[in-house]
């Protein structure tokens, strides 16, 4: 199932090879050419396909903006490639695909689940904090458009790789290090060629 996520995966990153290195959250509606994710969310314990936000790709020169607190129409959010100190990539136990990005402070982060079998993804993108629960590191990344949060549970493993913990429905995933250029450019790839989760 992993070899055939990665092949999906794979095959839209070379589509879209030659477009800007960034991510950006677009809430509402807007005028570009990109495409959006979303899902939605019924607390901060759920599973990343009941949480709700929107991303789409964007340039590389792209910076956060925020216009409103009170609705994520006309709002946006990017993180720049320069920015990523950090990529992730694997496969949940539910079988989606998982990437996870970050920079060194925790204050720039995002994590994407492609169901590739629905061509369907779900996003979060904003900064995380780690706390700890009966000896557990929690990530809880907030959706800086939607307020959304997912939280999950992280592990090291000895060959370096990272075990997240995403709850009963998603269950856990195992994530290895990986480019960061070209996990980014697999993440818009998803954005743009799939469907959100609304």
């Amino acid at each position: 199932m992993l070899n055939t996520n990665r092949f999906v995966t794979i095959g839209l990153a070379f589509a879209l090879a030659a477009s800007p290195l960034a991510l950006t959250a677009c809430g509402g509606s807007s005028s570009s050419d990109s495409a959006s994710a979303a899902a939605e969310s019924t607390d901060s314990d759920s599973t990343a396909t009941e949480e709700a936000t929107a991303d789409s790709a964007a340039s590389s020169d792209s910076t956060a903006a925020d216009s409103s607190a009170s609705s994520s129409a006309g709002q946006s959010y990017s993180i720049s490639t320069s920015e990523i100190t950090e990529a992730y990539m694997g496969a949940s136990e539910a079988g989606e695909t998982v990437y996870y990005v970050g920079n060194d402070d925790g204050s720039k982060t995002g994590i994407f689940f492609l169901d590739a079998d629905n061509q369907a993804n779900v996003s979060f993108m904003g900064p995380a904090t780690v706390t700890q629960q009966d000896g557990e590191n929690l990530v809880t990344i907030t959706d800086e458009l939607s307020g959304n949060t997912l939280t999950f549970g992280v592990a090291k493993n000895d060959d370096g790789t990272i075990t997240i913990d995403m709850g009963n429905e998603l269950g856990k995933a195992t994530l290895a290090q990986t480019d960061i250029a070209e996990t980014v450019d697999a993440i818009k790839t998803i954005q743009a060629n799939s469907t959100s989760i609304q």
